[in-house]
């Protein structure tokens, strides 16, 4: 048995399909989507679609509030189903619950940490090379006076940042870190619950 969904994008039509094992998917042209359907009612299944086993899958989660169902498979490989219609979304999360019972749910409201690591990591980084630049910018306004050796690496770069004085480094990094504090922001915006269907 095949279950069939039709998303409508501009002039193609996305396509998801689910069987016995895989999960497909892809874009139809608009001009084929009927010779597209005829396969599926006779039971086949079209070319050209992006196929995932069942067997590979390792989790899907569905966020509430946004327009995605991501499958993680494989390695570290992930395939976002992008689906605008929040009944279709929830009708798709819950036929792959039905039809994957050997996958385990759960509901879960991850921290903001876990959440937004990326970012957190991102500002640390940030604000780390700015302090490091600034002592530089510090010790050079102070006089002292430093021989660079070797191959030049990041505490070359930072001491050739440090060069630009005080004034100079904490505007650069008042800017780099404050895209930092707002991609955190924005991405702790999004935080809501998670279905989620894992494989133990």
């Amino acid at each position: 048995m095949i279950k069939f969904w039709k998303l409508k994008r501009n002039k193609n039509t996305a396509v998801i399909l689910i069987n016995d094992i895989n999960i497909y998917t892809g874009k139809v042209k608009s001009e084929e989507i009927n010779n597209f359907s005829r396969q599926i009612e006779n039971n086949i299944i079209p070319k050209n679609l992006f196929s995932i086993p069942f067997s590979y899958i390792k989790r899907i989660e569905n966020q509430e509030n946004k327009n995605k169902i991501a499958i993680y498979y494989g390695g570290d490989s992930e395939e976002e189903l992008i689906i605008d219609d929040k009944i279709i979304k929830a009708e798709i999360f819950d036929y792959l619950k039905n039809r994957l019972s050997e996958l385990n749910y759960s509901k879960v409201n991850p921290s903001i940490f876990n959440y937004a690591k990326p970012q957190v990591f991102a500002f640390l980084f940030t604000f780390g090379l700015f302090l490091w630049s600034l002592y530089y910018a510090i010790q050079i306004e102070n006089g002292v006076e430093y021989v660079l050796k070797g191959r030049a690496g990041i505490g070359s770069i930072m001491y050739s940042i440090g060069l630009l004085g005080i004034v100079k480094v904490c505007i650069i990094f008042s800017i780099l870190i404050g895209i930092s504090i707002y991609a955190f922001l924005k991405k702790i915006k999004s935080k809501s619950q998670i279905e989620q269907l894992i494989r133990l």
